[in-house]
């Protein structure tokens, strides 16, 4: 090491500023030569990713599939809703008989005829209920297979056009598991939050 008693001050203070951009220039190589390491492979990798979008809403309203689900469960509701219609004449019958004949009639039978139509009212209740029931589960037996369709019909395309990921309306249809850090993120975010319980 050199002896640097005899030099003044600043010749010393000229040396450590020398010393610290020598070292300052290297920190500053360091970093650049990293940036330069780091920005060439995800310029890289950047390039190599493909994205794609779905209108999923217009695509499950405009499939063939879900046009002809439409159809078939129009005609299955208007089958049901000639059921119902056929009971509330029924209903209507009664009430407007009994209407007619309340005056003739005896406490007991006006009685009777009114619990035999309130009966019917809530067999007609049923009814409606059941037939809804039956389009509900109808409809989403429909829209889950056609879903389901889809789905497949996206991941194949994702994949035959190397797409790593295709987005929907707020949520990823495909993605590629090689883009997927959810695990990395797992395990640092269990560690960090261990002390919170």
């Amino acid at each position: 090491m050199r002896d640097t008693s005899n030099m003044t001050d600043r010749q010393q203070g000229g040396r450590m500023g020398a010393r610290w951009m020598l070292r300052g220039n290297t920190l500053a190589g360091v970093v650049f030569s990293l940036l330069f390491l780091f920005a060439g492979p995800t310029t890289a990798l950047a390039e190599q990713y493909l994205f794609a979008f779905v209108d999923v809403p217009r695509a499950m309203a405009s499939s063939d599939a879900a046009k002809r689900a439409r159809e078939l469960l129009e005609k299955k509701l208007a089958s049901k809703q000639r059921e119902v219609d056929a009971m509330e004449q029924k209903i209507k019958a009664l009430k407007d008989d009994m209407e007619k004949r309340k005056n003739a009639m005896t406490p007991e039978s006006r009685a009777e005829t009114s619990e035999s139509v309130r009966g019917k009212f809530r067999e007609y209740q049923r009814l409606v209920e059941d037939n809804q029931a039956a389009i509900d589960r109808e409809n989403g037996r429909w829209t889950k297979k056609i879903s389901e369709a889809m789905r497949e019909v996206i991941e194949e395309i994702g994949r035959e056009r190397g797409y790593t990921v295709i987005f929907g309306k707020g949520q990823v249809l495909y993605a590629n598991s090689a883009i997927d850090i959810t695990d990395q993120v797992l395990i640092r975010l269990n560690k960090r939050t261990t002390s919170w319980f």
